[in-house]
């Protein structure tokens, strides 16, 4: 669980997200700031928008200093899509008389992207034996093989290698510590597994050695899922946020994943297929349940498209089997979907 630390006002209590100054004992230029920030936090903003904070009907302000997620910015800044992109961004402003600080406020604004996601269709044009002994976490295709990554404790989670078509591993590694497995990917000749709250990440070689072990970043709140973009590390933690990493896990930028009126949290599994990152969305969270892939702009985070795979659970056999949690994608460019304790996966021709 994502623990908050909520500060209280000295002054008087605190209402919603805004915080009051001491400082400014007139109240006068309380009102008018509470409308300015009122008005910024109403808007839904989307890229190339601009937020000016005017300080005419400030009684005596000189100056604002505008802080958007901890950076600087001029008081008319505008929403670039780089600096500031989509989702929700942390806003503190300071109002000076001279060089004096008498006021200040915090509070959230969200930028959404310009255009609806997309519904796009599909076409079921083969299917596969999956083992349904495997809680599937992490997945992807290569050379004619799956690799998969499962979860569960108890000796569950294990790294995995098998023909396409097969049930039964050609490689296989178990985890010697009690942790449950998520995501992997491949860079660079090394293979990387996630670890749900366990706050470590495994790395191997193309043998199935583990060579090395990362902690978590801090950035991630929990590991979801991951996958390989160029020489990035993308990584999803149960949330709208997509964080990306280098191959040391040093952090390089983050991205949320919103539409033109809303966010799309609970990412789970990725897989990064011809531009676009394409990602199951676990649990139901008011646009989309278990059965849901979304497609993203990884340098934007806009949501282009949504798939809704209801029927493939259905289509498997097994009555014990979980959500659809593995994507992968074949060099014909159709989509491998299976997923957890699902006895099948199914070769899917994407139609947009």
């Amino acid at each position: 669980m994502k623990k908050y630390l909520i500060a209280a006002s000295v002054c008087a209590t605190v209402f919603s997200s805004v915080l009051f100054s001491c400082k400014d004992s007139t109240g006068k230029n309380n009102t008018a700031i509470t409308e300015i920030v009122s008005k910024i936090e109403q808007n839904k903003y989307k890229i190339g928008d601009k937020i000016d904070i005017p300080l005419t009907n400030l009684d005596g302000i000189t100056k604002v200093v505008v802080s958007v997620d901890g950076q600087e910015v001029p008081a008319d800044f505008t929403i670039d899509g780089k600096t500031i992109g989509l989702g929700n961004h942390t806003v503190n402003l300071k109002f000076f008389k001279g060089e004096e600080e008498t006021n200040s406020r915090d509070f959230t604004f969200v930028v959404y992207a310009n255009e609806p996601a997309a519904q796009w269709n599909y076409e079921i044009v083969g299917t596969y034996p999956h083992n349904p002994d495997y809680f599937t976490q992490g997945f992807y295709f290569k050379n004619g093989n799956i690799f998969e990554g499962t979860g569960l404790r108890g000796g569950k989670t294990r790294l995995i290698e098998y023909k396409l078509g097969a049930t039964e591993p050609t490689k296989l590694y178990q985890i010697k510590d009690d942790v449950f497995g998520e995501g992997i990917t491949e860079l660079n000749g090394f293979i990387y597994q996630l670890t749900w709250q366990d706050r470590v990440i495994y790395k191997y070689d193309l043998n199935f050695n583990q060579v090395q072990k990362f902690d978590m970043p801090a950035q991630i709140i929990e590991g979801w899922g991951i996958t390989t973009i160029g020489k990035e590390l993308a990584v999803t933690e149960g949330s709208q946020r997509i964080h990306f990493f280098d191959e040391n896990f040093n952090y390089l930028r983050t991205v949320q994943a919103f539409d033109n009126t809303q966010p799309y949290s609970y990412l789970n599994e990725i897989e990064f297929h011809d531009g676009l990152i394409y990602a199951n969305v676990y649990l139901k969270s008011g646009h989309a349940d278990n059965s849901n892939i979304v497609v993203i702009d990884p340098q934007t985070g806009a949501v282009k498209a949504e798939f809704n795979f209801a029927e493939l659970k259905g289509k498997q056999g097994n009555p014990q089997a979980q959500e659809l949690n593995g994507i992968a994608f074949k060099d014909n460019g159709n989509m491998l979907l299976t997923g957890k304790n699902w006895d099948k996966i199914f070769e899917i021709k994407i139609k947009k």
